[in-house]
C-alpha cells in the first residue's frame, strides 16, 4: 500500500509559510530540523506519517509562488460548516478569496498563501467521489 507523503512548497519566508498554514488551516508542525545546512520543516494537519507540506526555502529561479502553474497548488477538503470561519481566518490573515463558487456538490473559495500560490478550499456536500471541479 502506498500512501503519500510530503508535496514541497517553495517559499520566500519559511516562518512565515508554516505561521500562515498554522494560523489559516490548523497545520501543526511536524518534523522540524537540518539535514546539514537543510532546513527540514513539514507541515500538516494531521500526524508525522500523513500528509502534509515540505516547507523549504526557495533558491534563485525556484518558482515561488506558482508552484501550481496557473492552476491551483494545493486542494484543501473541509467540512461544509467550517468554510465561511476558514475564508474569514486567511481574509484576516491577508489572504482574502479570489473566487468563490457553489454548486450541489458544494461549496468552494480560492485564496493565495503568502507567496501567492493558489489553494482551493472545498466544502462538499455531496458525494466525494463525484464532484466535478469548479
Amino acid at each position: 500500500m502506498i500512501t503519500f507523503g510530503r508535496a514541497t512548497l517553495l517559499t520566500s519566508d519559511l516562518a512565515a509559510a508554516a505561521a500562515f498554514y498554522r494560523d489559516a488551516f490548523g497545520f501543526v508542525t511536524l518534523f522540524e530540523g537540518r539535514f546539514g545546512d537543510f532546513p527540514l520543516l513539514h507541515v500538516g494537519p494531521g500526524g508525522l506519517t500523513d500528509a502534509g507540506l515540505w516547507v523549504r526555502p526557495a533558491g534563485p529561479g525556484d518558482p515561488v509562488g506558482r508552484q501550481g502553474g496557473t492552476g491551483p497548488f494545493l486542494v484543501l477538503y473541509l467540512g461544509p460548516e467550517d468554510l465561511d470561519a476558514t475564508v474569514e481566518r486567511c481574509t484576516a490573515l491577508g489572504a482574502p478569496p479570489h473566487h468563490t463558487a457553489a454548486d450541489d456538490q458544494g461549496r468552494y473559495a480560492h485564496v493565495r498563501d503568502l507567496d501567492g500560490n493558489e489553494i482551493v478550499l472545498a466544502a462538499l456536500t455531496g458525494r466525494a467521489d463525484h464532484v466535478a471541479y469548479p
